[in-house]
């Protein structure tokens, strides 16, 4: 390539991202006090840098209208079909013919998957898994050397349920990866992509990009991707894949070495309803059980506590209340906080849901009343329901039940559904993979075009029978997100498998939440039950623009990237906000009030389809103050550091669940001094959340054993001893 040209295309980016702002002055002039610019472009020493004011142009979007939702036509939708005694009775294996629509209610698991019907090339994955020893990831400056990475494109469109062939049979296979359209039962049907297995030993966050880097290659060219995908790979699975990333500063280098001043940054805290890791890492410290490193992930802690918040206005979608303050600690930085709020939805304003709930009813279910939380949760969200919720429940363990399928609010019984819920056994082995398709089928051929087409898989996902490949069972949720079928996912247990449900949701860009005690799953399946089935905005991407006189030095989110392809698209549940914490480098060390930020907010409208887009604008003097959403993400960051400090030591020999079982007198000393800068760190916040945040680092050193001073004792020296002994 021709070096300009190579220059131009490099050059290309920043100059977008300052397309709509104000220009700074020109390098090497001199500016009014008689200072040459071409020393103060990147702040040198201690003289501050110099430029007329930046400021944006935010562009104006046309006023959101928004209404209840209309009422349904329950009459046309489908005749609930039931089958209890194929699924409860005692001969449990025996086969029941399918409802009006065709299919079998039970499907037992081949002992080797069935070929697909549809003419692709399947492709077989090993089984085998190779652990990897997580280690703290330091953060890279924006505009680093980024692995490769693809981009999610928006979701494909769907056709009209009335297309499905109403008489075929549940697919037992993932569905065609090439990315083409190919005639399905008289309806013309967008195919997935190829996913192909990646690196055992990658990081979480490189693997989630590097596979949708090979989605984009599969996009383009579907052969190169299929030969680039090996047989015999390792598959993904358990502990080892994914490691935490440690939020360390980085080192302060001098200011000239940097050159994406004023670099507009797309950045990513993953879906509002990824909260699985804070669930679980808060359990474990209150069970007193070992933190796994990989569980600790900042972002989903910011995306688990709360913060202050602006009222979203009738004619928006999200609110942003954005504050700066100077980092106590390090110099020339500032931390920036956004805290984003989606438009609020209730019960009434909600769309209606066509929601198949996928159950595990498999004889792991039935330790540490997994079974027994699992039906107070669907107890509970009975009441959550609305008139023209249509509902389908799916059991799986070896074999696929369906022992409710069309049920409507309003409509049918609530007996027939309650009945459901109350014969739930555990038995068997666990087919996740069986049990997820059968459900998007049946969630696929009820496809209501105007309701919130949702799949609930409940689990523990130890899959042990059939397919049990995730990266198959991705690829399912993956194709049927395409076709606007959602997933949420509900881990249940101390011990299940959270790669596998993180991947599953990840490619399934859905919510996903672990049920730990009572009060969690009464909080999921009532008030925020509606957070987990309801998304305000899809494919949302925010993009913060920074003036010349800042840059990004640390975010403390999931993804962050100039490139927008690097940073996977989310979406936005009902109800929820989201704090973006980052520490931003400031030009010459001081922040400039005349400057201005601006956050830009693109997707999709979930009813309508419609491309959307809110920009605000503010300058850094209206938002620069000691604010309390800084001084909180401090904490819950610090809190996450310390955390993931201990639980990269060396586990003591001998340990136990209960408080002063751990003999590291090391360890005890570092708790020691967690708790001391906490403390110090939540002086004068009167918030129980802050409170409890202090109480979980107390509980978590309680497992520590406090050393005991020795008491050294120097025996007389006895007159008759042995001379050898003296």
């Amino acid at each position: 390539m021709n070096p300009w040209m190579k220059w131009i295309l490099l050059a290309t980016p920043l100059a977008l991202t300052q397309c709509r702002s104000s220009s700074v002055a020109p390098i090497g002039t001199v500016t009014p006090d008689g200072n040459d610019n071409g020393n103060l472009a990147h702040g040198q020493g201690n003289v501050a840098y110099e430029a007329p004011p930046h400021t944006f142009s935010a562009r104006p979007h046309p006023p959101r209208s928004r209404s209840d939702a209309p009422p349904p036509n329950l009459a046309a939708l489908p005749k609930m079909v039931q089958r209890m005694d194929q699924c409860y009775g005692g001969s449990g294996g025996a086969v029941a013919t399918g409802g009006p629509r065709g299919g079998s209610p039970i499907a037992k698991s081949p002992s080797k998957p069935a070929p697909p019907k549809p003419a692709y090339k399947q492709v077989k994955y090993n089984q085998s898994t190779s652990p990897s020893s997580p280690s703290p990831v330091q953060t890279t400056p924006v505009g680093g050397t980024a692995a490769n990475k693809g981009g999610g494109g928006i979701a494909a469109g769907r056709s009209s349920s009335s297309d499905y062939d109403a008489g075929a049979a549940a697919p037992q296979s993932p569905p065609p990866p090439p990315a083409t359209q190919t005639k399905v039962a008289g309806g013309e049907r967008a195919e997935a992509k190829r996913e192909a297995p990646g690196d055992a030993n990658m990081s979480r966050l490189e693997k989630k990009k590097k596979d949708r880097g090979r989605d984009k290659a599969a996009e383009a060219t579907p052969a190169a991707a299929a030969a680039s995908m090996g047989e015999g790979q390792v598959a993904y699975g358990g502990a080892e894949d994914e490691s935490s990333v440690a939020y360390e500063p980085m080192p302060r280098l001098d200011a000239e070495q940097y050159s994406d001043w004023g670099q507009a940054t797309y950045l990513s805290n993953d879906d509002t309803m990824s909260l699985s890791s804070a669930q679980r890492v808060i359990f474990a410290i209150d069970k007193f059980l070992p933190v796994p490193l990989e569980h600790i992930r900042p972002h989903e802690l910011l995306n688990y506590f709360s913060f202050e918040t602006a009222e979203v206005a009738a004619t928006d979608d999200f609110s942003v209340l954005p504050e700066i303050a100077k980092d106590p600690k390090q110099e020339g930085i500032y931390n920036l906080a956004l805290a984003i709020r989606g438009r609020p939805v209730d019960k009434q304003a909600r769309r209606n849901g066509n929601l198949t709930f996928v159950v595990d009813r498999s004889g792991s279910m039935s330790d540490e009343g997994r079974m027994d939380y699992l039906k107070r949760g669907m107890r509970r969200m009975i009441g959550e329901l609305k008139t023209g919720d249509l509902v389908n429940v799916v059991l799986f363990d070896h074999e696929v039940c369906v022992p409710v399928e069309n049920f409507v609010v309003g409509r049918d019984k609530p007996e027939a559904l309650e009945r459901a819920i109350d014969k739930m056994k555990p038995r068997g082995s666990t087919d996740v993979h069986a049990g997820l398709t059968r459900g998007y089928e049946l969630a696929d051929r009820g496809y209501q075009p105007t309701y919130n087409n949702r799949v609930v898989l409940v689990t523990d996902a130890l899959a042990n029978t059939g397919n049990t490949d995730p990266r198959t069972m991705a690829m399912v949720a993956k194709y049927y997100d395409e076709r606007k079928i959602r997933l949420s996912g509900v881990g249940v247990g101390t011990e299940f498998n959270d790669a596998l449900l993180d991947k599953l949701t990840e490619r399934g860009k859905g919510a996903y939440v672990f049920l730990g005690s009572e009060a969690e799953v009464d909080a999921v399946f009532g008030p925020r039950f509606i957070s987990l089935l309801e998304t305000t905005a899809m494919d949302v991407h925010f993009q913060l623009h920074l003036p010349p006189s800042l840059r990004m030095n640390v975010f403390y989110g999931e993804e962050s990237s100039a490139v927008k392809e690097d940073v996977q698209a989310i979406h936005y549940f009902a109800n929820t906000s989201q704090l973006f914490l980052s520490d931003v480098m400031a030009r010459g060390g001081k922040l400039r009030p005349q400057d201005q930020i601006m956050l830009t907010i693109e997707y999709e409208d979930p009813e309508s389809g419609q491309k959307m887009l809110e920009e605000r604008a503010f300058s850094l003097a209206e938002i620069e103050r000691e604010a309390y959403n800084i001084r909180k993400g401090r904490l819950l960051i610090a809190w996450a550091d310390r955390l993931a400090l201990m639980a990269s030591r060396p586990q003591p020999m001998g340990t136990a669940p209960i408080a002063g079982a751990w003999i590291d007198a090391d360890g005890w000393q570092q708790c020691e001094q967690g708790k001391a800068d906490l403390r110090d760190m939540s002086q004068g916040m009167n918030d129980p959340e802050v409170t409890r945040v202090v109480s979980l680092w107390d509980k978590f050193c309680a497992r520590y054993e406090q050393p005991r001073n020795p008491v050294r004792r120097t025996p007389a020296s006895q007159p008759d001893g042995w001379p050898g002994a003296r």
